[in-house]
């Protein structure tokens, strides 16, 4: 149970937050992530201290939380006690360091597969749409029909990750199968719901769920994948690193070299340095 004073300050800390101009998604979790370590901690924001930081995050850690998980405690919690409240109490307090994992790839032929086993015809253009374009799922579901360039084969995303915007790329091929699926149809959002809204992100990872299952693929699919996926393909077939940097999104250039990493090279034609032994004099 958070102290009723502890409420007060929290509610101003967002109210902070949303005057600077954050997304709603980075307020939530930030109003999460302090909710939580009151209620840990017990005390009121004013009596917290470095201690009472570091015993919570030995916490979350000892639960097996996530890095990313901890790390965005950290940030919510800086942001609070540091930059809201002036009490400078993370000068000392690193991030936890993340797991290096290579991102899930699928292959060509299994997102052929996945395409071509979806009979709905909103699911399948979702899925050749997350492909094409190499978006987020919490992209996707904002994305209006008046964004797409559907004669010159491009999509405005607008204030995606970081509240930037952006253009990428769509298949013109997709653009003519989109031409066809709006046709007599009056609605703002690409995909819309059943009930004339965007869809949810959740029912975007259904989507691609069931075409993972009918496809055969064990692994557990969700739509980042599709994203990796566009990305690595972009850059086996020799498209340029910056250029599939600006049409990710990505701010630093070492993020898009993650994709790169998990490429297919021809490592046929590499001649083995043992052999070259045979050379030297």
């Amino acid at each position: 149970m958070i102290k009723l004073d502890a409420k007060i300050y929290l509610k101003r800390f967002l109210e902070e937050l949303k005057l600077r101009g954050l997304s709603k998604d980075t307020i939530e979790a930030y109003g999460y992530a302090n909710s939580k370590f009151l209620e840990f901690i017990k005390k009121e924001p004013k009596y917290v201290t470095r201690r009472d930081i570091k015993n919570y995050l030995h916490y979350l850690i000892d639960k097996n939380n996530k890095p990313k998980t901890v790390n965005l405690s950290i940030a919510a919690m800086k942001s609070f006690y540091d930059e809201f409240m002036g009490r400078r109490l993370f000068s000392r307090i690193r991030r936890v360091k993340p797991e290096k994992r290579m991102p899930v790839v699928l292959s060509k032929q299994e997102i052929k597969k996945m395409i071509e086993v979806i009979s709905n015809e909103k699911h399948r253009l979702i899925i050749k749409f997350l492909y094409s374009t190499g978006v987020r799922a919490g992209e996707l579901i904002k994305v209006r029909v008046a964004d797409v360039d559907l004669e010159n084969g491009f999509v405005r995303i607008l204030q995606g990750k970081g509240k930037k915007d952006r253009l990428t790329t769509v298949s013109i091929e997709l653009c003519n199968e989109i031409k066809e699926y709006l046709k007599d149809k009056e609605q703002e959002f690409l995909f819309e719901s059943n009930r004339r809204g965007h869809p949810t992100v959740r029912s975007v990872e259904e989507t691609v769920k069931k075409a993972s299952t009918l496809a055969g693929i064990k692994r557990s699919i969700f739509p980042h994948v599709f994203r990796a996926s566009f990305a690595t393909h972009l850059y086996e077939d020799g498209t340029q690193l910056q250029k599939i940097q600006k049409l990710m999104g990505h701010q630093s250039p070492r993020t898009t070299f993650e994709y790169a990493k998990t490429a297919n090279v021809n490592i046929i034609d590499v001649e083995n340095p043992l052999d070259k032994l045979k050379m030297i004099d």
